[in-house]
């Protein structure tokens, strides 16, 4: 009798294009996956793959199946995940290391407490990498910033809260403006190729300026170190909890109207773990309201 282990297998193996990348994220050799694939098609008596020597397609019987299978599946996830009222399984969530050190970090105490049954399992990484991610189906989920353009189809984002855009520079340097220190400074890039930077970049384009970049980086937190110790300037996202006003950085607000960098959760219109990422916001959004922090510092990015 199949199971829906062996439902996910195979819908593993459609998304990932490979036994051997199946086996290795879900703790099985190559050759298991193969039989279980091959004991599905076996008991449906079709064929879901079409084998090569390096590679397999899906079949067109296959995709019909595997449709069904995954709207199968997607339901005894949410059965799973309500069963009783009480929210549990296993979410597999994506998260940017600088929401982990921002509100969403703040909020993590909170869904361990309120869901203890709720295996919450991380992957930090960048907004676009999640992206794909959550569309492929191999993330439930992830907390990333606001897509720059449209939010890709066939998915849906839940905004969480925003942070905005400061100008970070050493302490000795507090008293100059901003716009003499990114006209004079060596700049500390975030990375041009991630949503972050794209709206610094929009950031210096607003405020008319081209600053000489010294440094091109993907960590707020690495940045903010080499500020730290005078390779230079740069606009990052206010953190929550980066206590840099005590660690020898000057904030400075940005000239003209904010720009703030907007954090929220990603995920499929349609999925198993619905009842679960609904949840999580419900919570969040009250993990907000409580916070006189979170008030204070979302109010001033208005």
């Amino acid at each position: 009798m199949s199971s829906i282990r062996q439902f996910r297998t195979a819908l593993a193996a459609a998304r990932l294009g490979s036994f051997a990348e199946v086996g290795r994220q879900i703790g099985l050799t190559q050759a298991a996956v193969s039989l279980q694939i091959k004991n599905l098609e076996a008991e449906l008596g079709l064929r879901l793959f079409e084998r090569g020597a390096h590679a397999f397609t899906v079949t067109p019987d296959g995709r019909r199946v595997l449709d069904r299978l995954e709207k199968l599946v997607a339901d005894y996830d949410s059965l799973l995940a309500q069963s009783d009222g009480v929210l549990r399984g296993t979410l597999h969530m994506g998260a940017l290391v600088s929401a982990l050190m921002g509100s969403f970090g703040s909020a993590l105490a909170d869904i361990k407490r309120e869901y203890p049954n709720l295996d919450l399992r991380l992957l930090a990484g960048q907004s676009g990498q999640f992206a794909s991610m959550v569309a492929q189906g191999e993330l439930d989920a992830a907390v990333v910033t606001e897509p720059p353009s449209a939010v890709p189809q066939g998915l849906m984002w839940t905004p969480f809260y925003q942070e905005r855009l400061v100008l970070i520079a050493p302490q000795g340097m507090a008293r100059r403006s901003v716009m003499d220190l990114l006209r004079q400074e060596p700049f500390l890039q975030f990375d041009r190729s991630l949503w972050t930077g794209r709206l610094v970049g929009y950031a210096l384009e607003q405020l008319g300026v081209t600053p000489a970049i010294a440094l091109e980086l993907n960590s707020i937190e690495a940045i903010a170190q080499l500020v730290r110790q005078h390779y230079g300037v740069a606009i990052v996202p206010q953190l929550a909890n980066a206590e840099w006003s005590s660690q020898q950085l000057a904030i400075k607000q940005l000239p003209g109207k904010p720009i703030v960098r907007r954090v929220g959760m990603l995920e499929r219109l349609e999925h198993g773990k619905k009842p679960v990422t609904r949840a999580l916001c419900e919570l969040f959004e009250r993990h907000k309201q409580a916070s006189p922090r979170s008030g204070r510092e979302q109010g001033g990015a208005e």
